[in-house]
């Protein structure tokens, strides 16, 4: 089958990021020059980012069955390109002081991860799904272990390659089965079997049903959810504040776009059962994730806990999907716009602390370190407390308008005690979020110096302008969000 025009600039996002890979390696081969291999992956991200807006006014959706770039497609591919371009500012000041000549192959890496959610973000092929899991792990085997020189990095590498391996055995398992009972691969081709009733033997569909449970297995794995979730604070801890950057929000919000697709493929037989598994799954992950959180002392665990309740609240709208109502795909849409933009701003936040202490021989993850932060530098404290009271859904910010939805969307759904326990998770939240932001106004402690200069510059460094417009736009988007809620029409108008 050949490939048209229309079709080469469906993949353009792809394209472009994989010829900003062999362009790295290449320049990487000839001279290593750090500035200039980041000034390349900032444009490759940034060219991807703009050649959405052809990718949107085409027509043809479908790329040789493999893959489908339509509407819903289009927002997570935009906010798995935001997000690796935010790594990519953040991981720069990082990767002055690292202290290995291998610094220029970072960006190799997490370039050749955000192809693979892209294609997580546009497949409509098991065996695409798959391809894109991998390319999107891999590469994350050697950014978690980036920082080799620190004490969990490695620790914290290994638990992920063991606990990637097992999760992909369990979705290669899934695949084999979903397979064997359907006899295709394409998303399409499987959901016209199943919803025609073909299949009318019942060992075929439960034997389509236990393929999708292993799947959903595996995926739990990546999502971090309650009970697959072991891995994710000792991850976080261990890898450079990009990378964790990175795996909270790409990577989740990539298999999140294969979750959603998969239960549009599966019909009303698998409905009932996968929303009583989900709910369960939802419920454990809110409470554990936000109970665990309150006694972290590190940051960066206290941030990792949030992911998994976090994870456990979109799972609302995912069964939502199951109940087929209309609003559930802009719902996830919002909210999952707001927790980019706030983990962003919370990284960006940890990026400048580094620097701030960067001769003193302290964990800068620790929540010690931020005590006093605003007699130090109060314009700092004050983005951070937006960003901080946006993570737990306080109004006047972006976060509130994601929970709000997320509620609306519950109780419009009839989930009424799922919504609830949800909600009560949600409150629970608020002890560790107020416990960070109650430590920034506390009386410093003189025995750490900050880096004056350091301190007196931070605005003006990459890290500190995305610091100043996440925050700016959770405040402005939490106060007027009608242009969010527009654009979400406007990409869902022929979805609802």
């Amino acid at each position: 089958m050949l490939i048209t025009w229309t079709q080469i600039i469906l993949l353009l996002p792809v394209l472009i990021i994989g010829m900003t890979v062999v362009i790295i390696m290449l320049s990487i081969a000839y001279r290593r020059n750090l500035f200039l291999h980041t000034s390349l992956t900032i444009f490759g991200f940034s060219l991807a980012i703009i050649s959405i807006g052809l990718v949107w006014d085409q027509r043809a959706r479908n790329v040789l069955q493999l893959m489908c770039v339509d509407d819903f497609s289009i927002l997570y591919i935009i906010l798995v390109l935001v997000s690796g371009l935010s790594s990519s500012v953040l991981a720069y000041k990082w990767l002055l002081i690292y202290p290995s000549n291998n610094r220029d192959e970072f960006y190799l890496l997490l370039l050749i991860s955000s192809i693979g959610g892209i294609l997580l973000a546009t497949t409509n092929h098991l065996v695409i799904l798959f391809l894109g899991m991998e390319l999107i792990s891999l590469p994350l085997f050697g950014l978690i272990g980036y920082s080799f020189f620190k004490k969990f990095s490695l620790e914290a590498s290994i638990k992920y390659i063991i606990l990637s391996g097992v999760s992909s055995s369990f979705i290669l398992f899934g695949i084999a089965l979903i397979y064997a009972a359907t006899g295709f691969l394409s998303f399409t081709s499987i959901s016209q079997l199943l919803r025609l009733h073909v299949i009318a033997s019942n060992q075929s569909i439960l034997m389509s049903t236990i393929g999708l449970g292993m799947m959903m297995v595996g995926i739990g794995f990546k999502l971090s959810l309650v009970p697959f979730h072991l891995w994710t604070p000792d991850v976080y801890q261990g890898a450079p504040s990009s990378v964790s950057l990175y795996l909270t929000t790409s990577s989740k919000i990539a298999i999140i776009a294969v979750l959603i697709r998969l239960f549009m493929v599966f019909p009303n037989q698998c409905s009932k059962v996968f929303c009583i598994f989900l709910s369960g799954i939802a419920c454990c992950s809110a409470l554990f994730g936000n109970l665990m959180a309150i006694k972290q002392d590190n940051i960066k665990r206290v941030l990792a806990y949030s992911s998994i309740a976090h994870t456990g609240y979109v799972l609302i709208g995912v069964i939502a999907i199951l109940r087929v109502n209309p609003i559930a795909l802009e719902t996830i849409g919002i909210y999952l716009i707001s927790y980019v933009l706030t983990s962003i701003g919370v990284f960006g936040i940890i990026s400048v602390m580094s620097f701030f202490y960067g001769n003193e021989d302290i964990d800068v993850d620790s929540l010690f370190v931020y005590r006093g932060l605003f007699w130090h530098h109060p314009t700092l404290s004050v983005l951070f407390t937006i960003i901080i009271l946006s993570l737990a859904g306080i109004p006047m910010t972006l976060g509130f308008i994601g929970k709000f939805y997320l509620f609306v969307l519950g109780i419009d759904s009839k989930l009424w005690w799922l919504t609830i326990f949800i909600a009560m998770s949600s409150v629970i939240s608020i002890f560790y979020y107020l416990r960070i932001i109650i430590n920034l106004y506390l009386s410093p402690i003189n025995r750490l110096n900050i880096n004056s200069d350091s301190l007196s510059s931070w605005s003006v460094t990459p890290d500190g302008i995305i610091v100043i417009i996440v925050s700016c736009s959770i405040l402005f988007l939490g106060l007027y969000p009608k242009p969010l809620i527009y654009f979400m029409h406007l990409i869902y108008s022929p979805v609802v």
